[in-house]
């Protein structure tokens, strides 16, 4: 199983933009609570191509206006280079991992 699959299975009405976010950097930040066979997709491209193709799948819900506060209003939400932007913030601009809302997204992935 990939990433991908695994999101998509947990989440199958999708999220909205900020919680797909959220989820992105909880991934990429810690893989604690994300099955072993799965860490090594958990790295800035692999997540950056995940999420871009979740995306194009209409997974988000909703508009992704809420870009601009991660420094990804650049690219569009269905383009890699949106989510390397995503994940590039917390070291650009910080804080903006909120690790309550990415715990409950992993509980969520890791009971399925």
């Amino acid at each position: 199983m990939n990433i991908q699959v695994l999101i998509s299975k947990s989440f199958p009405e999708g999220l909205s933009y900020n919680d797909t976010v959220q989820l992105c950097l909880r991934l990429f930040c810690t893989v604690d609570g994300v099955p072993e066979k799965l860490h090594e997709q958990c790295n800035k491209e692999q997540l950056a191509i995940t999420f871009a193709e979740l995306a194009k799948s209409n997974f988000i819900i909703g508009d992704s206006l809420g870009s601009i506060i991660y420094g990804a209003n650049h690219h569009r939400v269905i383009d890699k280079g949106h989510w390397i932007e995503v994940i590039a913030s917390i070291f650009k601009i910080g804080n903006t991992a909120d690790s309550s809302i990415g715990e409950v997204l992993i509980r969520h992935i890791t009971r399925t």
